[in-house]
């Protein structure tokens, strides 16, 4: 059974794999963490920004929260939340931010994952979600839709992974 929890060592194996597997099959509208600066101290390394991140005290970054998607001793994917709408939440990643392993594709996970992180947002007192994808990504577009997300806009967006791009912008609303 999917559950989201935080960040754990014990899964770092598993995360690494995950991010491979993006970068092994030239996803471009999402990438992880590069799979070679993944190494044994990775976590350790990391965990700081992490903690900083959730208490709002990375300089430039808004509030947020990471999750791992895990399924038994399986690594499953990632849920993203960010409480705080800044400018970069509303124009660039949105207030979630979720992945399935590519090797997971068409198994229900990506709906799970959101689900799930949806009951998250909704325990950090929020009234909706933010939720933006690129305009080539027609199964997380389906996805949000699925939940409810009502289209507000489609924008010009650019990163170095994609180029230049549309990227849909949508709300969720919590209930």
């Amino acid at each position: 059974m999917l559950q989201l929890i935080r960040r754990s060592p014990e899964y770092v194996s598993g995360y690494r794999d995950y991010c491979r597997e993006f970068y092994d099959n030239h996803i471009v509208y999402f990438r992880p963490t590069h799979p070679d600066f993944i190494d044994d101290g990775w976590f350790e390394r990391t965990k700081d920004w992490y903690d900083k991140k959730e208490k709002g005290l990375v300089k430039g970054r808004p509030v947020s929260f990471h999750y791992w998607a895990v399924d038994g001793e399986k690594f499953i994917g990632e849920f993203q939340l960010r409480t705080e709408f800044p400018e970069t939440v509303m124009r660039d990643i949105g207030s979630v931010g979720l992945s399935v392993r590519v090797s997971e594709w068409g198994k229900g996970y990506g709906t799970e994952i959101l689900r799930q992180g949806l009951d998250i947002a909704r325990k950090h007192g929020m009234e909706k979600i933010l939720y933006t994808v690129s305009d080539r990504n027609t199964v997380s577009i389906h996805l949000c839709e699925k939940f409810g997300g009502k289209l507000e806009d489609i924008i010009e967006a650019y990163n170095e992974a994609e180029g230049q791009h549309l990227r849909r912008r949508y709300w969720i609303t919590l209930k």
